[in-house]
């Protein structure tokens, strides 16, 4: 165990490794082995995180080299479960505070820093910082990244960059285990910003789309705005503390006697200091997270090929967001309470806001997108309400459902674009036909075409929607009970309303899918707005998702399964329904098992509140179902809630309008700062800088001038007049005794006149 917790490093290090052999080596002019090796190095990275998990559960931990075991109490332990809430938590009585149910900074297994830059007086360290937490992220983030990897060597098969998109997929799987096993905020911050680069690259990995162009600059600039903010903070808290580096001890910024202090002074605004930090902090999260207001980014990621919508949705970007405020939670607890009110508020809205736009979607993987919004909105709204290990629990069991999802989506985009009138469109226009392959209404029957996408996919729809016993009824029922029990009624409310959403949007999608009459012999087409100038792209078969081969339906079946997708669907199907069980809330051997290595106090299960869950997930599961029973015959049939109200539908389908909203205020307020800077940099500073070169030149001249006239010619002359002088001079010297003595007369004789007429 003590090689697990020794060379934890080497968890992002074997992936980076894989984006290096490919970038570096000819290993890329392979597109089997470039993927077959970082399949392998994701596996190897994947044995060591779930070693480690195993050896952090037990308590061991490193102290100088030796092998010990924590005295923490948790390891192991069921934390409490029904009937033994404490007395305030009773019926009836006040809510607690945040304060009430203080979050404890996990112990830490493993510290490794090195000296990494002197900062006066100091030296700044980086290093390695393991925790349970932090462990449990990391066999999470492994597991899903490998399946991820293994499905994109049959998704992305045909295009001839695939090596490049494992590079890719590789860089962005190490920079979020690097910043998972950060020990310090700066470090944290970089691998948080390599990760922001890795989605504009395979985000726009597509690149002759327009459409995928722009989405890439669309989530690169959207996510820096909370970056920004967030470094802002970053800067804050080593004013205060000055130290980003995680942990309890001193001169470390969890340091309780610190966060008393920040939390009691007044910083700016006549907020705490605390408060001030926590949200800078949090509007990282904001960004990264695609939390309103910085939510549009996100649906529009799926400009990327299925396999990345999959990566951001799941195991890296969106988790990273979420895992920033979990792991930051002292500095937010610190202060009165304002930082994880405005936390509670944005999630629940975040969650209700993102699962009623995906009621009116017909992209398979934009209703998925949609989901995710919402299902991060449960994540940071249970932390925003004092449920820190409900949101970590839900952060690691929507990692595998929603990436089983997306993958599931991608196996049926694949069977789709095979079919003959998709096919035949591909031709013409490869971005109308994709975007035609994933449409819903042009599906159906799919249950019989593809059985092993079918029955995966539906472990997943089942876990997401919240029936027990799947992975998302324990971990979504968590938080439901954590704000029943801390009397959070709105954020409860909000959330159980979002919750029949879910359940419902899901079974629309389901059933359209899955059931009834396949309708995609009569598409309904995508019009491509793109088409007048790019229309033409499909004529080359690998720029489409997957490099979509046109004779793909020569190889065999329209339906036929990719052994190599269907692995990972197994897989992650199989966590799909087991992942619950990490944290049963049962006082039973295992229960608890999550929050009793956390070292943290769980939410007690509440029977009325787990009947409420399985009420919403039936009840939304019954409607949708019976709203999409009999509908779309035929794919052009009209959507039953568009036929009902087609006002409020197109509302929701066209997503609030927020993005046309954002153009209208902010894109076009940007236009006109760039028009007014470019007048400005025309009129004034090209007159300012045209100026100056102009007085320069003048300068420069006049300069030339002196040192040609005075300089050069002036000292030239002086040298020229004492050579002649020397010459005619040298002429007196003759030698001649007789020319002297007339010398010395002429003298004298000169001499006297001079004494006789001027002297006297």
């Amino acid at each position: 165990m003590a090689f697990f917790l020794q060379y934890a490093w080497l968890i992002p290090a074997l992936p980076l490794l894989g984006c290096a052999l490919i970038t570096f080596t000819p290993l890329r002019r392979s597109k089997a082995a470039s993927g077959w090796a970082t399949i392998a190095l994701m596996l190897a990275a994947t044995l060591l995180a779930v070693g480690l998990l195993a050896a952090t559960a037990q308590g061991l931990a490193l102290r100088d080299g030796q092998l010990v075991t924590l005295e923490t109490a948790g390891h192991g332990e069921a934390a409490p479960a029904e009937g033994e809430a404490s007395a305030e938590h009773a019926e009836g009585e006040a809510a607690p505070t945040e304060g009430e149910a203080a979050f404890a900074f996990p112990e830490p297994n493993v510290v490794q820093r090195f000296a990494w830059a002197p900062t006066g007086t100091s030296v700044f360290e980086m290093g390695v910082y393991i925790d349970t937490p932090v462990a449990a992220m990391l066999a999470m983030v492994t597991l899903t990244s490998t399946c991820i990897h293994l499905f994109s060597l049959g998704y992305m098969a045909a295009n001839p960059r695939q090596s490049r998109f494992f590079s890719f997929i590789s860089l962005f799987t190490a920079a979020m285990l690097l910043m998972t096993l950060a020990d310090n905020l700066l470090l944290f911050f970089m691998a948080w910003e390599v990760m922001g680069l890795c989605s504009y690259l395979l985000i726009g990995f597509l690149f002759e789309r327009p459409q995928a162009y722009r989405a890439a600059v669309k989530a690169f600039i959207t996510t820096r705005i909370g970056d920004v903010l967030m470094l802002l903070g970053l800067v804050y808290l080593y004013a205060q503390a000055g130290s980003l580096a995680f942990g309890t001890g001193e001169g470390e910024i969890f340091n309780p006697a610190f966060l008393e202090r920040i939390g009691s002074e007044a910083g700016y605004l006549g907020m705490s200091h605390a408060t001030g930090i926590a949200l800078l902090l949090f509007a990282g999260t904001v960004g990264k997270s695609a939390q309103f207001p910085l939510h549009v980014w996100l649906p529009d990621a799926m400009e990327g090929p299925t396999p990345v919508s999959a990566l951001i949705h799941a195991a890296t970007m969106v988790s990273a967001g979420v895992f920033l405020v979990a792991r930051t939670y002292p500095v937010l607890e610190a202060d009165t309470g304002t930082a994880l009110f405005v936390v509670a508020c944005i999630g629940a809205f975040t969650a209700l806001f993102a699962a009623t736009i995906a009621v009116a979607q017909y992209d398979i993987k934009r209703i998925l997108a949609y989901s995710t919004l919402s299902q991060l909105g449960f994540m940071v709204a249970a932390l925003g309400i004092g449920g820190w290990v409900a949101g970590m629990f839900h952060l690691l069991t929507h990692a595998f459902f929603k990436a089983l999802l997306f993958l599931g989506s991608g196996s049926v985009i694949h069977g789709m674009e095979a079919t003959p009138k998709i096919e035949a469109l591909h031709h013409k226009d490869e971005y109308a036909a994709q975007q035609t392959a994933q449409d819903i209404r042009n599906m159906g029957g799919l249950r019989t075409r593809m059985p092993w996408t079918f029955w995966t996919y539906t472990l997943g729809y089942l876990a997401l929607a919240g029936v027990v016993p799947f992975a998302g009824f324990w971990s979504k029922d968590e938080i439901l009970a954590d704000a029943f029990t801390h009397g959070r009624w709105v954020v409860f409310g909000v959330l159980v309303v979002a919750a029949f959403l879910t359940a419902f949007y899901m079974t629309r999608q389901w059933r359209l899918v899955f059931f009834g009459e396949f309708r995609g012999e009569q598409p309904v087409v995508f019009k491509n707005p793109e088409a007048t100038h790019h229309g033409h792209h499909g004529h080359d078969a690998h720029h489409d998702d997957h490099g979509h081969d046109a004779h793909h339906s020569n190889n065999g079946p329209h339906w036929h399964e990719d052994p190599s997708m269907i692995a990972p669907l197994v897989v992650l199907a199989s966590f799909a329904v087991t992942a619950g069980f990490f944290n049963l809330p049962f006082a039973i051997p295992g229960g608890h098992w999550l929050s009793g290595i956390w070292g943290q106090e769980a939410a007690p299960f509440n029977l009325v509140v787990a009947g409420i869950s399985l009420l919403v997930a039936f009840g939304g599961i019954a409607a949708g179902w019976a709203f999409y029973g009999g509908a779309f015959a035929r794919s052009s049939d009209t959507d039953p809630l568009d036929r009902q109200a087609p006002a409020l539908f197109r509302l929701l389908n066209e997503k609030y309008r927020i993005d046309e909203l954002y153009q209208a205020s902010f894109g076009r307020l940007t236009v006109i700062l760039a028009l007014a800077w470019a007048w400005i940099d025309r009129a004034i500073l090209d007159g300012i800088i045209n100026g100056i070169g102009r007085l320069t030149l003048f300068f420069g001249q006049l300069n030339f001038i002196i040192d040609d006239t005075l300089l050069n010619d002036g000292p030239d002359a002086v040298a020229g007049g004492t050579m002649a002088t020397g010459k005619r001079t040298r002429r007196l010297q003759t030698g001649k005794a007789q020319d002297y003595i007339v010398y010395v007369f002429g003298g004298a004789v000169i001499l006297a006149l001079v004494y006789l007429y001027v002297i006297r």
